[in-house]
Formats: structure tokens, C-alpha cells, sequence
């Protein structure tokens, strides 16, 4: 008993660390998130005074400078052997779910992206990226002529609990026979605590007459976004197609729980009357993939060690789309 106090209370700063941890995980309050920050900061302190009481502060200064190029030397040897420069990251969002969850540590490797791919002309890349921008339109869930209104979270978060009513200024599922680009949708399930809705997704993209329909075996990636993109950190998304263009690859990714491509999310939002409209353009814009962007493919995952980057990050709330899941698509 007095060995297992003694134990308990060494390692307190710990437990305390793994309790909030925990209990962060199940209820998802900031607060507690913000404790839990607070704690391993304060653990860091706590154990850097009483190590410089015991040793002296230069001897404590030299341990914590060993043991940051200790750290160093392990990460960029991850690095080398993994063959990339960010061997680890942490899952900021719910995008992946169900198979990445917020607080994921995943490592990454530099190799190869199993994805489908399709080889383009320059002039025809420059036609294709050309027709990549949506605009959604929102307004009533009210059909109105040949506009039927479809839920879609755009909508219901950032118009006023509104409905999907046109894509590109048509209805939802016009029928179009561009081959050289389009997205095809289709009606997906998406499930929250109290209800589940018939939802619009975006079902693949066709790309010069041939369709590449979303695969969950593909790889998932993570890239760094270009300047001026919609995203502003690492993105960890699966690829859904590689298009090589004239010897340069590019891809298009998706998170698993987004009804929409990354290229597709809008950078503005405009509202008129009882409809909002939701685009992009060369001002804010989510670009394809380029392989110079590429950290490297997802090849395994640690669940809930992830939080403790997020915490010491500012990552505390809860983000958007937390609250439903994808759950299927409708054929």
C-alpha cells in the first residue's frame, strides 16, 4: 500500500494529465480541454523547478536541451526512414469520420498514393480546373418550380437552417453532358444524435468521359494547402483521383465525411433576401493536390494522443460537423 502511494503520488502530474484526457474525450467540454493545456504546461514547470532545486539550473538546462535534440534527432530520423518531413499529426477535425476520429495521432509515410489516375494535356487541365468552382445556392425548404430543396449542411449552418436549392445556378440534379469535367451527386444519409436526413453528396467526378467514383481503400493524404486556400492548416483527406499533367501529378481529395470535394469548399458567402449563395474563386480557393504540398499517406493511427497537440495548439472547441456522420449512400 505505501509503494503503490508512493507511486501514485510521483506520478501525479500524470494521472492528473490522463484523467482530464479522458474525461475531455466523453464530454467535450473546453474547459476541460483548457485544463488539461494548463496541466502539461504546468507539469513541465513544476518538474523544471524542482529538477533545477535538486541539480542546480545549469545541470537542469543541459538535460532539457539533451532531451530537445534527442526529440529533434528522433523526429527528422522518423523523417528520414518514413521519407518525409512530418512523420506525425494530429486529426483536427471530424472530416474523416468514422475512420479517423478528432484526436488521432496518425503517422505518415513518403511513398506512392494508391489513388486512380487519369493522364490530361495542359490545355485541357486548364479547362478542367476552370470548371472545379461551385456555387451552392440556399434558400426555403419550399419547392419552388423545377427546384426541389435537399438538406445540406452549407445550408443549414450558414443560411438560416435553409435548404440546398441549385448547383451552379441549376437544379440539384440537372442533368449535364459535360465529359471533360463535372461532379455527380446523389442523396447520402447522414446521421446525427436525434434525426437522420437525406442529404446531397457528391457521389465521384468525371473526367474526360470516365467516372471515378469515391474509394475508401484509396489512400489517405495529408498536404499543406497553397496560399490563399479555404483551409489554413495541414489537411488530412483521402484521394478520390490523381491527374497527371505532362508529368506532373495532381490530386483531387475528399474527406470521408464531407458531402463535398476540398476544392468545392466555398471561400464566400453572399446573402440576398431569403437565399445565400456559397462560392469560390481565385481570391479563396482550395487548389488540387499538388505532390510538392505532400506530407505523405496515413498508415496507421493512435487514438485520443493526438488531443494533447490539439490542446497545446488552441484546438479546444469542438468544430462543425462534429455532429453528424455520413452514414451511407442512397442509390
Amino acid at each position: 500500500m505505501v509503494e503503490f502511494e508512493r507511486i501514485v503520488k510521483e506520478n501525479a502530474g500524470y494521472l492528473i494529465i490522463a484523467a482530464l484526457l479522458i474525461l475531455y474525450v466523453f464530454t467535450h467540454l473546453s474547459v476541460i480541454g483548457v485544463l488539461c493545456a494548463l496541466a502539461i504546461v504546468g507539469l513541465f514547470i513544476y518538474e523544471t523547478m524542482e529538477g533545477a532545486r535538486e541539480k542546480g539550473w545549469k545541470k537542469e538546462l543541459e538535460e532539457i536541451v539533451v532531451a530537445v535534440l534527442v526529440g529533434v534527432i528522433i523526429w527528422f530520423g522518423a523523417g528520414f526512414l518514413l521519407n518525409t518531413p512530418s512523420p506525425l499529426d494530429a486529426v483536427v477535425s471530424c472530416s474523416m469520420l468514422p475512420h479517423l476520429e478528432r484526436g488521432d495521432m496518425v503517422v505518415l509515410r513518403g511513398s506512392e498514393t494508391k489513388a486512380p489516375s487519369i493522364q490530361v494535356t495542359s490545355f485541357e487541365w486548364e479547362e478542367i480546373k476552370g470548371r472545379m468552382h461551385t456555387t451552392f445556392t440556399c434558400g426555403p425548404c419550399v419547392k419552388q418550380g423545377e427546384y426541389i430543396p435537399y438538406n445540406f449542411s452549407l445550408c443549414r449552418n450558414g443560411c438560416d437552417n435553409s435548404c440546398l436549392i441549385a448547383i451552379d445556378g441549376k437544379p440539384v440534379f440537372a442533368e449535364s453532358n459535360e465529359t471533360i469535367f463535372k461532379y455527380n451527386y446523389g442523396l447520402c444519409t447522414l446521421k446525427g444524435k436525434e434525426e437522420v436526413l437525406n442529404n446531397v453528396c457528391v457521389r465521384s467526378v468525371t473526367i474526360k468521359g470516365k467516372e471515378f467514383k469515391e474509394n475508401f481503400s484509396n489512400d489517405v493524404i495529408v498536404y499543406e494547402p497553397e496560399e490563399n486556400s479555404v483551409f489554413q492548416s495541414l489537411t488530412i483527406h483521402r484521394a478520390l483521383v490523381r491527374v497527371s499533367v505532362e508529368g506532373k501529378d495532381y490530386y483531387l481529395t475528399k474527406g470521408d465525411n464531407n458531402e463535398i470535394l476540398d476544392v468545392q469548399a466555398p471561400g464566400y458567402l453572399v446573402k440576398s433576401g431569403g437565399s445565400c449563395k456559397f462560392f469560390s474563386d481565385s481570391r479563396k480557393e482550395n487548389k488540387p493536390v499538388s505532390e510538392k504540398n505532400m506530407k505523405g499517406n496515413v498508415i496507421a493511427r493512435v487514438p485520443y494522443i493526438g488531443y494533447l497537440k490539439l490542446f497545446l495548439w488552441g484546438y479546444i472547441e469542438v468544430p462543425q460537423g462534429c455532429e453528424t456522420t455520413i452514414e451511407k449512400h442512397n442509390e
